[in-house]
């Protein structure tokens, strides 16, 4: 062989395999967290809508002492729902009574069809509590309520 020839050597490989693998978990790292935090961005507007929405319905509702606009099935009609019965288990529902479970037909009733309904959100007009019935998860702890999730950041 002769020592003049020019090429790659193994070193110089290795270094730059090594320096593409740590710009790639850079770029995969601050990719996943732009994905986490555009995902919380996107739930926490969609609960802060139908919030608004809820806060006019219960205004409504008091006003005219009628309740009978209120949009969604009553959770207490809702059976074998898995998320449901796990959000009341934990104690996230503190009274199965006061809340509804709204669907997509009922957010386009409500006048919100761009939100995403994914598992559903639950909605207590009394309280005007919005529960994200999915969750969000942070840190092994999940987030379900407006009031948690409207603080959280990524």
């Amino acid at each position: 062989m002769n020592k003049n020839s020019k090429g790659i050597t193994l070193v110089s490989l290795v270094i730059t395999i090594i320096i593409l693998m740590l710009i790639t978990s850079v770029t995969v790292y601050t990719g996943t967290n732009v994905i986490k935090q555009v995902t919380l961005q996107n739930v926490n507007t969609d609960m802060m809508l139908i919030k608004a929405k809820v806060k006019t319905m219960e205004e409504q509702a008091k006003f005219n002492k009628d309740n009978s606009n209120y949009k969604g099935t009553p959770l207490i009609d809702v059976h074998d729902n898995k998320k449901i019965d796990k959000l009341v288990d934990e104690e996230i529902v503190e009274d199965i009574t006061k809340y509804y479970l709204l669907s997509k037909e009922d957010l386009n009733s409500m006048g919100l069809e761009k939100i995403d309904i994914a598992d559903g959100y639950l909605v207590n007009y009394e309280s005007e509590e919005i529960i994200y019935v999915r969750g969000l998860k942070k840190d092994d702890n999940m987030y379900y309520k407006l009031s948690d999730i409207k603080d959280l950041k990524y």
